[in-house]
């Protein structure tokens, strides 16, 4: 699969590191700005990019038919680390000291833009950073991860000085201060996890929602179908989709009462992500 021919000015740019491995930016045409990316199996042994690409190839095609109000990055390949033609004309686009190992090709999440980052460091970055973070590369990889179930206001006072926009956390008591749609959001994810669990047939164990543009505009084709993700519009936040991502934790879940079961437990460990319910919590907004 090729990606790029190598001109010398088409390095990886590393756009992420979790505990499942790096992420890496990667142009599809040195003449594009289109992106795809490549997640390298180089964090926790125990994760697999491998499980994450079936589970991942899984979910979207499960809901894109469905036209599910959520978006899924798309699988394109998987590449072991044995792969020796696959690694030989692009491990010298990694930094220095970078080896073969497991990976997967995907789509790349779009970023939001300078205006959305702009909002974002005004309101809530600290003020003696704001210069640094404004001018920093690596914060323009911008996207913001939703936490209907927890306030932000008792953090407000921290003496910790760290900021980044990389997988922003935007909490409930943010969202209402940007005038968002805090219950639009609860019903995306609300469908998006009714579609993982009674469509994909998979339990949604420790998946991601965030905040990004639509990819390519608002629409993405695959086998003739047409995905119709719910388009949010915001003044501050321009035209936006909720994106899942992180799925090889997930795991297949049966249709019965051991499932369902399964699929609660699942969730739990993330309830800061979904709305709370009793206790006015839904009535202040």
């Amino acid at each position: 699969m090729a990606l790029t021919n190598n001109t010398g000015n088409d390095h990886y740019r590393r756009i992420w590191r979790g505990n499942c491995g790096s992420v890496w930016a990667v142009p599809v045409d040195v003449k594009s700005d289109d992106t795809r990316a490549i997640k390298r199996e180089d964090g926790d042994p125990a994760r697999s990019v491998h499980k994450e690409d079936i589970m991942q190839r899984k979910v979207f095609n499960a809901l894109l038919p469905n036209h599910c109000s959520v978006s899924v990055p798309r699988c394109h390949l998987y590449v072991s680390s044995d792969d020796t033609l696959w690694w030989k004309d692009r491990l010298s686009r990694f930094p220095p000291g970078h080896t073969p190992c497991n990976a997967i090709v995907t789509d790349r999440i779009p970023p939001f833009q300078e205006a959305v980052r702009d909002v974002l460091i005004t309101r809530y970055c600290p003020a003696n950073l704001r210069s640094q973070i404004t001018s920093s590369e690596e914060n323009q990889d911008c996207l913001v991860r939703l936490y209907l179930g927890r306030m932000r206001r008792l953090e407000r006072h921290s003496q910790f000085q760290a900021f980044s926009l990389r997988n922003y956390p935007l909490h409930l008591d943010q969202i209402q201060e940007l005038g968002l749609d805090f219950k639009l959001y609860a019903r995306i994810l609300a469908d998006a996890l009714a579609h993982l669990y009674w469509k994909a047939h998979v339990d949604a164990n420790d998946v991601e929602f965030v905040l990004a543009p639509p990819w390519n505009g608002d629409t993405v084709h695959h086998q003739g179908i047409l995905a119709r993700p719910t388009i949010i519009s915001s003044a501050l936040l321009g035209e936006h989709v909720v994106w899942i991502l992180d799925f090889d934790l997930c795991r297949d879940m049966a249709m019965d009462e051991g499932g369902r079961r399964a699929g609660r437990e699942s969730i739990l460990p993330e309830r800061s992500l979904l709305p709370k319910t009793g206790a006015g919590h839904l009535d202040r907004v």
